[in-house]
């Protein structure tokens, strides 16, 4: 799976604008979103994120990101449509009017088409009815008006176009079928499309401690974002070591060679579930001990090396957050070795000069010239 372009109305610094993450009509494995603050590299990435949802053609209210501190992405697009390759073949994610839609006539491949011109507005009395209540309204109250909108079936019932869907069907329906139900390593065999999204300051490991080997069974999601709780990394090592042995210990040879500088995944230490990390001066510690930097790196090499395959979209929201320009250079370095291992694609967005002269022409996406 390929983003191809990305077409948005009237949301934030965006008025009419097409944004091109191909070169020349080709796919691009890794590219690099840049520009100044305020010119929409947060805007670009939620977009992405949240039109991936409309692979699911079962999706339900449930399953969208809602934010107490502000409103979904898309309940502040006008319009938009996302152009997205699987094996070989294009579908087009639109939210919208279907007037506006906007159809490929470089390419000869075929242009399918799920347009959902409903589902925007269904969100907004989502997050105006449930979400963004007073304090002081009780929770009982909350659930009563929940049960008064009847929600799930407004969603189910809303007006959705398949236009050209029909070689993509038997895919939508395993997709539809999987979601939250199958084991993650089962479908990477099966390459299933999701995308998994890395937040600018979320990207730490916490100090939890666990009392026995932590439940970890890995599901099929097609969107994914990263959680320091529900994706702790402590509790991903320990669970693939005691579940998956020969998995944890080629992942382990694999972090040591090309994540960690002067350090290394000694081992798990069962008895008191903890992942010891031995240091130069042979002193051991564990994970949370790591600087922010070396955090930030561990957790995405990781997460993209045991999920990523030729379908998977990988973004990952200010890469040069907490790294200093020597980690900078090595992280980029690491997402590159990781492509073209996994086939996966990445798309990352940074502030950094030093990340953008790691990008020819063809792989840097400059916003500061598309809206200022």
């Amino acid at each position: 799976m390929r983003v191809l372009r990305l077409y948005i109305q009237d949301c934030g610094v965006f008025e009419r604008t097409l944004i091109d993450f191909t070169h020349q009509g080709q796919e691009q494995d890794i590219l690099c979103i840049s520009g100044v603050n305020g010119t929409g590299k947060t805007t670009v990435i939620e977009l992405i994120s949240n039109l991936i949802h409309l692979l699911d053609l079962n999706i339900s209210s449930t399953d969208i990101l809602y934010d107490r501190l502000k409103p979904n992405i898309l309940t502040r697009v006008k319009f938009a449509q996302l152009d997205i390759l699987i094996n070989e073949k294009i579908i087009s994610l639109v939210v919208g009017d279907p007037k506006e839609i906007q159809k490929d006539e470089k390419t000869k491949l075929e242009q399918s088409f799920i347009i959902e011109p409903e589902l925007s507005s269904l969100i907004l009395e989502v997050e105006n009815t449930i979400l963004k209540i007073p304090e002081e309204i009780s929770q009982k109250k909350v659930i009563a008006d929940w049960k008064e909108l009847k929600d799930e079936q407004a969603f189910t019932q809303r007006a959705t176009e398949q236009q050209n869907i029909e070689h993509f069907k038997p895919l939508l329906k395993e997709i539809s079928q999987s979601e939250n139900k199958a084991n993650l390593l089962t479908d990477i065999k099966k390459d299933l499309p999701f995308i998994y999204f890395f937040n600018a300051h979320d990207r730490e490991i916490q100090d939890i401690r666990y009392d026995s080997i932590p439940n970890q069974k890995p599901r099929y999601n097609l969107v994914n974002r990263y959680h320091p709780k529900r994706d702790d990394l402590k509790k991903i090592l320990i669970y693939y070591d005691y579940a998956y042995p020969e998995e944890f210990e080629n992942l382990k040879i694999w972090i040591n060679h090309h994540v960690l500088v002067g350090k290394s995944i000694e081992k798990i230490d069962r008895p008191n579930f903890n992942v010891l990390i031995k240091a130069k001066n042979n002193q051991y510690h564990g994970l949370e001990l790591l600087s922010s930097g070396e955090e930030s790196l561990l957790i995405i090499a990781t997460q993209i090396y045991l999920k990523a395959h030729k379908n998977a979209i990988f973004i990952i929201d200010e890469i040069d957050q907490s790294l200093h320009p020597e980690f900078q250079q090595k992280v980029i370095a690491l997402i590159k070795h990781l492509q073209q291992e996994k086939k996966c694609q990445i798309i990352i967005s940074s502030h950094s000069k030093i990340i953008w002269r790691n990008f020819d022409k063809k792989g840097l996406i400059d916003l500061t010239e598309m809206v200022l």
